[in-house]
């Protein structure tokens, strides 16, 4: 849950490199020095490979629509086209995109939490019940 907005932070490290005047490059490479280990980081690091070395081929394909479109705005920005109102535009459906990330890792909550109860509680009110009613039978 932690790493909920990954190509969130990714965005505004490249944003705010090009508002202070630096490249889509510095952007991208303290974006990479976070330690934030997750599946996205991993594959922004396999995609910056490729852009720094021509033999990488990188399949953007198991990506999401909108992190596709982010490492393609990116791309642009890495071949010296201006991309900061790209990225502003970006950044509202992004937030959307992850507050709809944020709504389906709560519908699934209420389900998570049903597993202590069915296999911890559950059991031990049926012991509470089962046992007075068997020693009530065997007198």
């Amino acid at each position: 849950m932690e790493n909920i907005a990954p190509p969130l932070v990714l965005l505004w490290e490249a944003k705010r490199a090009l508002e202070k005047g630096q490249g889509v490059r510095v952007g991208i490479k303290s974006y990479l020095k976070r330690g934030a280990a997750c599946v996205f980081r991993h594959q922004v690091e396999i995609w910056w490979a490729a852009q720094n070395n021509s033999q990488i081929l990188y399949d953007k394909s198991s990506l999401s629509p909108a992190r596709r479109y982010l490492l393609e705005v990116l791309e642009a920005g890495l071949k010296g086209h201006g991309i900061l109102q790209a990225l502003y535009g970006l950044e509202s459906e992004l937030i959307l995109s992850c507050e709809d990330e944020i709504q389906n890792h709560i519908s699934r909550l209420p389900l998570l939490a049903l597993i202590p109860l069915m296999f911890l509680i559950f059991p031990a009110l049926m012991l509470l019940l089962i046992v007075p009613l068997l020693k009530l039978l065997q007198f």
